[in-house]
């Protein structure tokens, strides 16, 4: 296979990988957001519902209330970090295979036109 012919495979590879990476982002951030939500509702509405104690006493119930949600969040948050990194793997790959065409490219105009003197 050529040099052309295997980047132009693995460019329309890297691009659907990176289009369903942006979709992955997409919707991880979405779900990080409305989890970040859910559990700030729940965390306003467990501390109106606190009993009577020290604030350590309270902040220790409102935090056993919503820790499921708090670990929904925190998941989302992480989720959303690796789409984010696969994003910039593609997005990397990407430029690498840019770069690498346009100095195939360079040296094929090199090779066709010589190399200029420069005296």
């Amino acid at each position: 296979m050529t040099m052309v012919a295997r980047a132009s495979v693995e460019l329309r590879e890297i691009a659907q990988s990176l289009d369903e990476a942006l979709a992955t982002l997409c919707a991880q951030t979405h779900e990080r957001v409305d989890a970040e939500r859910d559990y700030r509702i729940a965390k306003a509405r467990a501390w109106i519902q606190a009993p009577q104690g020290t604030v350590p006493e309270r902040e220790a119930w409102v935090n056993g209330q919503t820790a499921d949600l708090r670990h929904r969040r925190d998941l989302a948050d992480g989720l959303a970090r690796g789409a984010m990194e696969a994003v910039r793997y593609y997005r990397g790959r990407l430029s690498a295979w840019q770069t690498l065409t346009t100095a195939t490219r360079e040296e094929a105009a090199l090779a066709r036109t010589g190399p200029e003197v420069p005296w």
